[in-house]
């Protein structure tokens, strides 16, 4: 008995250290959810201000050009006190905008952001640096660099590829331009071989060789055909320069030659009849991927209908076995991949596709044969095919820097509390260091302020292929960062924000990984909320749109929701195994969750849509009209779990009786209200398996929970 007391004893220590270590830190590095650190924030600010806001003075004897006299008299006091008024009637107005820091909000992927990122992007932005060029841009450029560095890193990214990454206004421009460079390299052997061909400056290189997946050698490109030029490795692909290099000796070789019979250059129409192609290309990605991909397609002359989309399962993960089928439908008709998109984190769900077997797929393609068709098209003699490549793009804007929870911390902060992470989750997280482009937001999960996406490349001469000089890959442009990708000018403060976030913060699991595993903790801790919300004897039910785990009974699982999380604080929940375990094993793979509620016994989805509307337009910020007369849509709800202290003791509890209230309230004023809502819409396919609690047909359309009133 004194042996348990001790153990008992060491357990209660332990579970005062850790969340003494976890709140202390947290509370640390944002201004807290009721500004609690707007005192430290505001004094860091001036003195920020007044730093960066006086510029160096070089020249000491210049000239004053505002002196005394002109501040006394009454035309710039006149111009003062104006811009005093309107400053106040701005402050005024942006008085209603959104609380994001607050506790109550569950909508979007943004919250509060850290004190750091902060007070770097104020620094920063007092010298209206531009990163365009080093020369307008002299020190944040260089950030830029180094932030760039520091996400490489964080996805595993080997030196010896000289991995690059850099910051953009956001993911979708990171997404086309991953896009773009991967269309660029694809297309780019046929350019090289047609030149060797046909421009006598190049007949040197008649001897250039490249290497073949399918066959696991090299050969003459001039001897190469078309479709096994079309499926070479990205890296083998980008090298070529190097190879010609070699072959000429000469390092300051003319690419125009080439750059004539380039894709770039030519466009799609020109291109294809120059090279004799009759297969448009295609782009892969999930049904659940973001627009911008869709964006990307049009813009790069790819058309949406080579866009195609793979169906996902129960768990909103895209579908391995469907990619599969499309690949080999692809091989067999010989129609080339330029890529395949691996979401990590869906905007709808959070939902991690597989990225193990997306890159199990690529080993296996690149030797793959079949029975297919010549290139001249479906009447042509079949033949066996073989070799399908394709690069392979993670769009992690949301789900990127989840990473950091599987990276290891200093040796002096090892105090860290579990997190339930799923190990799928887990293991896809560590494959991001095979794929060929990352896409990674710190705007969100990173917690800096907009503008700062970033996009990374494992092998950092892929950006080169946006060049708009004389060739493709050339070295001595690469010294200046921002020459490639759609941006030319961009705020050196983004750059900045993020660097300084990075080396407060940490990206490994005591520094970043605590925050977002807290805001994982209580994502699932509202899964359980959502799933337990209703009581037997309510007229409502609520039904989390993934389904709990094949292990657990659903009863058994609401019993043991009740019994051993719902009110249980957070150090109870944190040592206990069995509950971590539990978690882990439910819910969202990142920490977004979506729902519905319907009345009890309703069959009829407008009457469900109602329902889900109204209790939106209670709990949300935006009020308009929407028409909700439909039996083939179904209107659900998502929170996301962004702020750290959902977890806190009490905090779910609280917000879950908020919710009770409201959706009781809307039960009884549906019935004789025409709501009016605001719409934010995702068109969803292939949900048949959670459509049976619902009347659902084809699409979903989801609303998001911006507050709990």
């Amino acid at each position: 008995m004194a042996c348990w007391s001790g153990q008992r004893q060491n357990d209660m220590n332990k579970d005062a250290d850790i969340c003494r270590t976890q709140w202390e830190k947290l509370g640390s590095w944002f201004i807290g959810p009721s500004a609690e650190n707007i005192d430290e924030f505001c004094e860091l600010a001036i003195e920020t201000i007044k730093r960066n806001g006086k510029q160096q003075n070089y020249f000491p004897d210049d000239k004053t050009y505002i002196p005394a006299e002109i501040k006394s008299s009454k035309i710039y006091k006149a111009e003062m006190a104006k811009l005093k008024t309107e400053l106040k009637s701005l402050n005024d107005a942006l008085t209603e905008s959104i609380p994001l820091a607050s506790i109550r909000y569950q909508g979007h992927m943004v919250s509060d952001t850290i004190l750091s990122a902060r007070l770097g992007f104020l620094s920063a932005w007092m010298t209206n640096a531009n990163n365009v060029a080093t020369e307008v841009g002299l020190v944040t450029t260089q950030l830029e660099i180094e932030v760039g560095k520091q996400l490489c890193d964080l996805f595993g990214f080997e030196l010896t590829n000289d991995p690059r990454g850099y910051i953009t206004t956001g993911g979708s421009s990171a997404n086309i331009e991953a896009l773009w460079a991967s269309r660029n390299v694809k297309f780019f052997p046929l350019a090289v071989q047609n030149a060797i061909k046909n421009e006598a400056e190049l007949a040197g290189e008649k001897e250039l060789s490249v290497y073949i997946p399918r066959l696991d050698r090299k050969q003459k490109i001039l001897s190469t055909s078309t479709w096994d030029l079309l499926n070479l490795n990205l890296d083998d692909v980008i090298a070529l320069h190097q190879e010609i290099d070699l072959l000429t000796k000469n390092d300051d070789i003319d690419f125009a030659h080439i750059n004539k019979y380039s894709l770039t250059y030519n466009g799609f129409v020109q291109f294809f009849k120059l090279h004799n192609l009759t297969r448009e290309p295609v782009v892969i990605a999930s049904a659940a991927s973001h627009l911008s991909w869709e964006k990307a397609a049009t813009l790069l002359g790819i058309g949406n209908h080579h866009l195609v989309c793979i169906p996902f399962d129960n768990k909103t993960r895209m579908d391995a076995v469907a990619l599969q089928k499309i690949l080999e439908e692809c091989l067999a008709k010989m129609v080339p991949v330029i890529a395949v998109v691996c979401v990590i984190g869906t905007t709808e769900h959070g939902a991690v596709d597989p990225v193990d077997a997306m890159l199990n797929l690529q080993a296996e393609y690149r030797t793959k044969n079949t029975t297919g068709v010549s290139l001249a098209g479906e009447k042509g003699p079949l033949e066996i095919t073989e070799g399908l490549n394709f690069y392979l793009l993670a769009d992690a804007a949301w789900g990127g820097y989840y990473t950091t929870i599987i990276r290891n911390p200093p040796e002096d902060d090892q105090l860290l509390p579990p997190f339930p992470i799923n190990d799928y989750v887990r293991k896809q997280l560590s494959c991001l260091k095979d794929v060929d482009t990352v896409t990674v937001d710190p705007h969100k999960s990173g917690y800096c302020p907009y503008p700062a996406g970033g996009l990374c490349y494992r092998n950092g001469k892929m950006k080169l292929s946006l060049a708009f000089s004389t060739d493709m890959l050339q070295s001595a442009s690469y010294l200046n960062t921002n020459c490639f990708g759609l941006e030319a000018s961009k705020p050196g403060a983004a750059s900045a924000g993020v660097y300084l976030a990075h080396r407060v913060i940490g990206l490994h699991s005591s520094g970043y990984g605590r925050i977002l595993g807290q805001s994982v903790f209580g994502a699932k801790l509202f899964y359980c909320a959502w799933l337990t919300v209703a009581k037997p004897d309510d007229n409502f039910v609520c039904i989390p749109l993934i389904p709990l785990d094949e292990a657990y009974e659903e009863d058994l699982a609401k019993q043991f929701i009740r019994d051993r999380i719902l009110g249980k604080s957070y150090g109870d929940l944190s040592l206990d195994t069995e509950v971590m375990h539990f978690l882990s094993k439910i819910g969202p793979d990142l920490p977004i969750n979506a729902f519905a509620v319907n009345v009890k016994d309703n069959t009829h989805a407008d009457r469900c849509n109602r329902l889900n509307l109204a209790v939106l337009n209670i709990l949300s910020h935006t009020d308009s009209k929407i028409s909700t007369e439909s039996d083939d849509v179904l209107i659900f709800l998502k929170n996301t779990v962004m702020n750290p202290w959902t977890a806190a003791d009490d905090t779910i509890q609280m917000l879950l009786q908020e919710f009770r209230n409201v959706v009781t309230q809307c039960i009884t004023e549906v019935r004789d209200i025409l709501m009016s809502y605001f719409v934010l819409v995702t068109c969803l396919k292939e949900y048949e398996p959670r459509w049976k609690a619902f009347p659902l047909r084809d699409t979903m359309q989801e609303r998001t929970i911006c507050r709990m009133n």
